[in-house]
């Protein structure tokens, strides 16, 4: 049978999946389950309504979810700016963070819809997070930030504090208490639903971020006759004796404290009876994240089963498993899903939880544990946008790199079951640099990666050292080395895949935004690997983000290259816009030009750097748009740009007509 195949160059394959399926759609947070009422809620942010976060709910069996906050009421908390736990809901009581005046606000959803403010008006002074309602439902305990008018971030006061819910202490505008202070920040109040005098959270402070040195701490409360909530004795539970980073603590049915740690190494699960008398849940601690970094509030990555207080669901690597904490076993779950978050149990047998595979959209899904079955999609579409032949699945790739070490990477071959490439051409390959620095890439469904494989590219998504899932050691390879570490493991990425003869060595391209965008150029102008750069929002300059940046980052550069003013010779030596005239390839770079945190000069300088050196250089500017791009015909725009200027420097036409820009140093 003659093959049916085209020959094409590789990048300009032919293909149905268009920028317009790379537009922003709506995304799942926060999801929470009420039991009383067998009812799933999450917050959605509304794409269509410029991002607007609404809570929606749907009870098991339901076909179409209930919107509980209309316009305009938006659901967001900026506590730390990232966000999380902006609503919670117990016994039919939802209470949500309002982004227009940082406000709280209660719906009994049982007996009206009115929607009536529990915190007084602050000129956004104060902002809530992580709110967790307790079993009495009495009050609402919540991490509060406190802005100052100058909003400098040595000036920023966080607490843990109760709200009481009750009308009569509403009314009097009284009924906020502070139960904990004194520390840089805080997180995960909860309470023991056995004994609801029991509080525990957890505390860090500066230099160190949630994912380097933790605390996690217990409180007595008390309470007076008139419903007053004080606090009569403070204990550390762990973090005392070892350095660690101690997360996600809760509660089971009975009482039992449960929390994850990574003193072995990764994040594993412990259970604690008091004052570091703590104990692991299996016989050993294995190589597996039991959790992940807490840039957002209210994560949840296990969850004990109601009424099966020595049994627990976790999500640990790509597997979802029944963790019996009695014959100290792990059982997988089947789901056929390869990311599981935001795990909840509604009850003894429902598990909910946000699920995504290579080949699979996200989804919110209700799963029975008993019978290993989906009960209900709730969220979002299981439906494939793209068919799977089409789908480039992802092999999980472990290269070396510098120091005898090694680092990991997705790595996406071009695949379009339509075409071929050239007999002895091999496919031009796209490395991604991740933002955080301390995040990681996945192997979820992505359109914006296929949109790259389907039309003849080769795509490396990079877990450099310094990202997470691959424990804290990996983690802290980026410690004092960011711009470094990171850089050699992008490069190293590129060439290994060239040793295996699965890509071009000629046609090496980096791209990354913000923080990704530091490594790209990092890579640029430090190393001679990649032959093309695109940068979106770079950041080339960092000691700006030393010195101008929110409380919660504030001093995370510490850790990643050293304490400042005092080493600003090392953050000029790691910042490439001092390097500018060390790149040697051709590169593109869009820019916001209302962007804060990278202002327009900072790209600018670049340009002109490479131009000074007669490489082809292109520079594309949006007005209107900050740190990140948010209208969709600007991100559309800079996709294809980005494959029409790969096009121009590598001799490949797109198969579809796109609308080029100026290069300066370039024969159009």
């Amino acid at each position: 049978m003659a093959d049916s195949k085209r020959t094409a160059p590789y990048g300009s394959w032919e293909s149905s999946v268009s920028t317009d399926l790379i537009q922003p759609k709506n995304t799942y947070s926060d999801i929470t389950v009420d039991p009383t009422t067998n009812t799933v809620f999450w917050l959605a942010i509304l794409t269509e309504e410029n991002g607007r976060g609404a809570i929606y709910a749907k009870r098991i069996g339901q076909d179409t979810p209930t919107l509980l906050t209309p316009a305009p009421y938006n659901c967001r908390t900026r506590v730390h700016e990232y966000g999380g736990g902006a609503f919670t809901v117990h016994n039919n009581v939802l209470v949500f963070s309002d982004d227009q005046e940082f406000r709280l606000y209660r719906v009994d959803l049982a007996r009206s819809d009115d929607i009536i403010p529990v915190t007084p008006l602050s000129n956004k002074k104060f902002r809530y997070a992580d709110l967790h309602i307790d079993p009495t439902g009495k009050f609402l305990l919540a991490v509060r930030e406190e802005h100052m008018n100058d909003d400098r971030p040595e000036t920023v006061i966080n607490t843990i504090v109760a709200v009481r819910l009750d009308s009569a202490a509403v009314a009097s505008g009284d009924n906020i208490h502070v139960l904990a202070q004194g520390n840089d920040f805080y997180s995960s109040p909860r309470l023991n639903p056995v004994n609801p005098s029991r509080l525990v959270y957890i505390t860090w402070n500066h230099p160190n971020m949630p994912w380097d040195f933790t605390k996690l701490h217990e409180a007595r409360l008390t309470f007076d006759d008139a419903g007053n909530i004080s606090v009569s004795s403070f204990t550390t539970l762990v973090g005392d004796l070892v350095d660690e980073s101690v997360v996600e603590p809760k509660f089971a049915s009975d009482g039992t404290l449960y929390f994850a740690s990574d003193r072995s190494g990764f994040w594993n699960l412990y259970r604690t009876d008091g004052p570091d008398n703590l104990r692991l849940l299996l016989p050993h601690p294995i190589a597996e994240e039991f959790t992940r970094p807490a840039w957002l509030f209210n994560i949840s990555c296990y969850s004990p089963i109601p009424g099966e207080p020595t049994r627990l669901v976790a999500s640990h690597g790509e597997s979802l498993s029944i963790l019996d904490t009695t014959k100290g076993t792990l059982t997988p779950l089947s789901t056929g899903f390869t990311t599981h978050s935001n795990i909840r149990l509604l009850n003894p047998t429902t598990l909910i939880f946000d699920c995504s595979s290579p080949t699979r959209n996200s989804v919110i899904i209700a799963y029975d544990i008993s019978t290993g079955t989906v009960v209900q999609t709730l969220a979002g579409s299981a439906n494939v946008t793209v068919p799977e032949e089409f789908i480039s699945i992802p092999e999980h790739i472990t290269f070396p790199t510098t120091g005898g070490k090694h680092a990991y990477a997705y790595y996406y071959p071009p695949t379009n079951p339509n075409f071929q490439g050239p007999q002895g051409a091999l496919p031009p390959l796209r490395v991604l640099s991740h933002g955080g620095p301390t995040s990681a890439c996945s192997n979820d469904f992505n359109v914006a990666i296929l949109y790259w494989t389907l039309r003849g590219f080769a795509v490396a998504d990079v877990n450099y050292g310094g990202s997470t899932g691959h424990g804290r050691e990996f983690r802290n390879r980026l410690k004092g080395m960011w711009g470094v570490v990171d850089v050699d493991d992008c490069c190293n990425a590129a060439l290994y895949l060239v040793q295996r003869g699965n890509v071009d060595g000629q046609k090496l391209a980096i791209m990354g935004g913000s923080a990704g965008g530091y490594t790209t150029l990092a890579s640029l102008a430090f190393r001679d690997v990649f032959k093309v750069g695109c940068s979106l929002y770079g950041v080339s300059d960092i000691t700006l983000l030393a010195r101008d940046t929110h409380k919660f980052e504030s001093r995370y550069l510490d850790g990643l290259i050293g304490p400042y003013p005092e080493m600003e010779e090392l953050y000029r030596k790691r910042s490439p816009i001092h390097s500018a005239d060390k790149i040697s390839c051709p590169s593109i770079f869009f820019q916001g030009l209302d962007d804060k945190v990278v202002p327009p000069e900072q790209s600018e300088i670049m340009v002109q750097a490479i131009k000074k050196k007669g490489l082809p250089v292109a520079y594309v500017t949006y007005e209107g748009e900050g740190h990140g791009f948010r209208k969709a015909e600007n991100i559309k725009r800079t996709i294809e740009l980005e494959l029409w200027f790969y096009g121009k420097m590598w001799g490949f036409e797109p198969a579809e007509k796109i609308e080029g820009v100026e290069i300066e140093n370039w024969e159009q």
